[in-house]
């Protein structure tokens, strides 16, 4: 029997999450039932997608640079991603910005829950607001001292240093290219990037994937 292809099983459990949660919201202790049984397997998929992304980050920019063979071409590499990633974050930023304007979803939440997000998530607003003030009291160059890492593992710790992280792996990555080829290839290609490609495409893409987009899909419907 042929197995169904993962991006259909994505559409398949968003479309069952709906259902379900449309389904529970005719009974009183329907609401309460996803808070306390189905949303916490949606937080652990979102805690999923936070934990393999500094590895997974760290794995392809340190086996694409050492690739190269030579430094001279990473310059190139370099300046076209820094395009890349210009061009495709004001895109994203610009496409945000204009469907939120036009579908404005705060409008579709009751009192009730904007005042529990409020309290919730009202002091993370403010210490990021804080966070705010203070870089504009910062040097021209603060950003640039930001971005080398006094420890790695502290930098690791956080998916907010992960352009601390990006700094490693290119370090890494040229560090590897100066090494004879056959250690490097041992320390790549036989050790933990097998291993990364084995836990996302087995476990994690077919598991977890499926039943994290159920899970929170049901919660933002009973919302």
């Amino acid at each position: 029997m042929k197995k169904l292809a993962l991006h259909w099983k994505i559409l398949l459990g968003m479309l069952v999450g709906v259902l379900f949660a449309l389904l529970l919201t005719n009974f009183d202790w329907g609401a309460s039932f996803i808070g306390d049984w189905i949303k916490p397997f949606g937080t652990i998929f979102i805690s999923s997608l936070k934990l393999i992304a500094i590895p997974l980050i760290l794995a392809a920019l340190i086996k694409g640079i050492s690739d190269l063979k030579d430094i001279s071409s990473l310059s190139k590499m370099g300046m076209r991603t820094i395009s890349i990633y210009v061009v495709t974050t004001v895109i994203a930023v610009s496409i945000g910005l204009t469907v939120v304007s036009l579908i404005q979803p705060g409008k579709t939440i009751n009192e009730d829950t904007r005042n529990e997000l409020v309290e919730a998530y009202g002091d993370d607003a403010d210490a990021k607001l804080q966070a705010a003030a203070a870089q504009k009291d910062a040097g021209p160059l603060q950003a640039l001292i930001d971005l080398v890492p006094s420890n790695i593992v502290s930098a690791a710790s956080s998916n907010r240093n992960m352009l601390q992280v990006i700094f490693f792996a290119v370090f890494f990555g040229i560090s590897l290219i100066l090494i004879p080829q056959e250690k490097a290839f041992r320390l790549i290609d036989k050790s933990f990037k097998p291993l990364l490609t084995k836990l996302i495409t087995s476990f994690f893409a077919q598991t977890i994937t499926d039943i994290g987009r159920h899970s929170l899909r049901g919660f933002l419907v009973v919302l």
